[in-house]
């Protein structure tokens, strides 16, 4: 019997069979390391309050602060989503936890604004990266029924991470004052790196595509502790890996250039444009119609637990349903969602039902977008395809508060030589429209399956 006959690919064989508990717990590494992500991001919102009268910083001091996480996190995704490619997940993985881990390190020890920035800017820098590792890591492991529903476990970690940090900051500002909230995320770090150093295999997708020195005794030695039969050889390079290429000359080849710059990046760019509008303006708009600082953290917690059931959910259903009925479905939800939000503002009571809904639509969208974008990408292109387009919707995240926040201005003043006049609905219908627009533009995105 000849080779063509007998051999199979081992990611087939993985993904064919019921997950076993060892890819069950490289799915639940994935899963923690992302719930860390989501402490560490709003680590300094949590202490923000306490750090601005310690240091008297202004407004606009704070609100640069909190920035430079998100330029960190464009950094991460553009500069570490590479690595992930060229060298390995697990690397990558490493790298990141520990960027994550020194930076709150910073931040807790920061006397001053500079050295907080510095801190903010390293924590960010772990997370970016890992964006995009940590997700492709879960999809790689899971097996083909639950790779979606896997993914969405991983991404709907974010907002456990931040009830999380609710909590530790409550338990420990009385205590121990801000700088505990940054000790503690950065032990979190501390904690898992050797946890992941030891556990945390290479992606076989990594191994079988890019080919790396020792591919097929590393590919073993994980299939064996898969349960998985070995192999005698490896597969064929894909065309567009050939030998001494990277993944960034292969990225910018016009086939996957022109799927990334055209489609992904205005999609990713435009989502998280409305994603991030209502994320940051909706807390202060509830609390401000309802006179009550209280209301607002009270939606915030209810946007989260939505998020965490809608996440999921929706990682089940892309499974079931198809990856891009639920992209349309959850990104239409979300452009009535805010839109609905303006129109009920000043409602305490639909705010409070519309609270869930909104972060199921947010996180549920998240989840399929993410899956529309990482099956863009053949395995040896995916983790840098990710991280560009993750960049690109950095751009957005930047925008769509400043936008909102001028429209919004025009409450109380026009805007510009004609003098017009906007209200928060008519605000909130205007920003719901981009997430329209990301849909149709996510809908020419092509599909390649995990593996191929």
């Amino acid at each position: 019997m000849g080779m063509a006959e007998t051999y199979r690919d081992p990611r087939d064989v993985m993904r064919e069979r019921r997950m076993n508990l060892k890819q069950y717990g490289v799915v639940a590494l994935c899963v923690l390391i992302n719930m860390i992500d989501g402490y560490d991001i709003l680590a300094l919102a949590q202490a923000g309050s306490a750090l601005s009268r310690e240091w008297g910083l202004s407004d606009a001091e704070l609100g640069t602060l909190l920035s430079m996480n998100l330029v960190g996190m464009a950094v991460g995704a553009l500069g570490v989503s590479p690595v992930a490619d060229q060298w390995g997940r697990r690397p990558a993985m490493l790298i990141c936890l520990g960027f994550m881990s020194v930076g709150m390190s910073i931040s807790a020890v920061s006397d001053g604004f500079f050295v907080m920035a510095a801190g903010r800017l390293v924590t960010g820098i772990g997370i970016g990266g890992m964006t995009s590792t940590a997700g492709t890591m879960a999809l790689e492991y899971a097996s083909q029924k639950r790779r979606e529903f896997a993914t969405a476990t991983v991404a709907s970690a974010y907002p456990v991470g931040t009830i999380i940090g609710a909590a530790v900051a409550v338990a420990v500002l009385d205590s121990y004052g801000w700088r505990g909230i940054f000790w503690f995320g950065a032990g979190l770090s501390a904690v898992l790196l050797p946890i992941a150093f030891i556990w945390l295999p290479e992606s076989l997708d990594f191994l079988l595509t890019r080919q790396p020195k020792g591919a097929l005794e590393t590919t073993n030695r994980i299939l064996k502790r898969m349960d998985v039969p070995q192999v005698t050889e490896l597969p064929p390079r894909p065309e567009d890996s050939g030998e001494g290429s990277t993944a960034l000359s292969e990225i910018i080849q016009p086939v996957h250039r022109n799927e990334l710059i055209f489609k992904l990046f205005i999609a990713h760019a435009l989502n998280m444009f409305a994603w991030y509008f209502i994320i940051n303006w909706g807390p202060p708009l509830v609390a401000e119609a309802g006179a009550s600082d209280e209301l607002g953290a009270r939606y915030s917690a209810w946007v989260s637990y939505g998020g965490i059931v809608g996440g999921m959910t929706s990682g089940y259903l892309c499974g079931t349903i198809g990856v891009k009925r639920m992209m349309w479905f959850t990104m239409v939800s979300l452009a009535v969602l805010i839109t609905l939000f303006g129109q009920f503002v000043g409602n305490t009571s639909a705010l409070m039902v519309i609270a869930p809904l909104m972060g199921a639509a947010l996180f549920g969208s998240a989840v399929a977008n993410w899956l529309t974008i990482a099956y863009a990408f053949p395995p040896h292109l995916r983790a840098t395809g990710l991280g560009f387009a993750t960049t690109a919707g950095r751009v957005g995240s930047i925008f769509g508060p400043i936008v909102g926040g001028a429209l919004l201005g025009t409450r109380e003043a026009g805007l510009g030589p004609l003098d017009i006049t906007m209200s928060v609905g008519t605000v909130c219908l205007v920003m719901a429209i981009p997430a329209i627009l990301s849909a149709l533009t996510f809908n020419r995105a092509r599909r390649i399956e995990p593996g191929r």
